[in-house]
């Protein structure tokens, strides 16, 4: 009888090793580094594009020398971070195809940051030498210092500026959001949430 309970006490000792294992296991989640993340063009839509050069605190930076989807979109050189503080993309001349060939979006560069501070998350855009061009109107030229979430609106499509949210505490800073037709394109997307949200 002993040599049972005595088995038994060591069945449960080891149980409650590996259920302790299991909570252990399930408890860095918490207390991981936050979700930062970057990446220098996505899309959705008739045509998919998964997100290219993305970056994480575990592989960063991620560069890509340029992307090219003929007859949708283009870039030069994409530059992606993430740190457990900060997200940072980086993508050089991007040009989206809105109507035809000569229907453009076009700028020099497109950044977007994510930080995280001591009272929460803030993020921001900066669009160097950037214009939209379409046949009939008159040319559109971006901010440089875009407001958050600042739109333009074309026939069908909405394009919009230093797109920023906040969905489960995660902060998501998009430079150039495109929208329409069933179609959406991210352009310079960085990610981050505070680590208590």
């Amino acid at each position: 009888m002993n040599r049972i309970l005595s088995s038994a006490v060591k069945v449960a000792g080891s149980l409650a090793l590996i259920g302790g294992a299991v909570v252990a296991a399930a408890m860095p989640a918490a207390a991981a580094p936050p979700p930062t993340k970057a990446w220098g063009i996505s899309a959705g839509g008739f045509i998919h594009i998964n997100p290219v050069a993305p970056a994480t605190i575990f592989n960063t930076p991620q560069v890509a020398s340029h992307f090219i989807y003929p007859g949708f979109v283009t870039t030069g050189g994409i530059l992606d971070r993430a740190s457990a503080t900060e997200a940072y993309s980086q993508v050089g001349s991007p040009k989206v195809y809105l109507f035809s060939q000569v229907d453009q979006l076009n700028a020099s560069m497109a950044t977007s940051t994510c930080r995280i501070g001591f009272f929460g998350t803030d993020g921001d855009t900066t669009i160097q030498a950037g214009s939209i061009t379409v046949t009939g109107l008159p040319s559109i030229p971006l901010p440089r210092d875009p407001a958050i979430n600042q739109k333009i609106f074309l026939p069908g499509i909405t394009v919009t500026l230093n797109k920023q949210g906040v969905i489960a505490g995660i902060r998501t800073v998009t430079a150039i959001a495109i929208s329409g037709f069933g179609q959406n394109l991210s352009i310079g997307v960085s990610r981050c949430r505070l680590l208590l949200a």
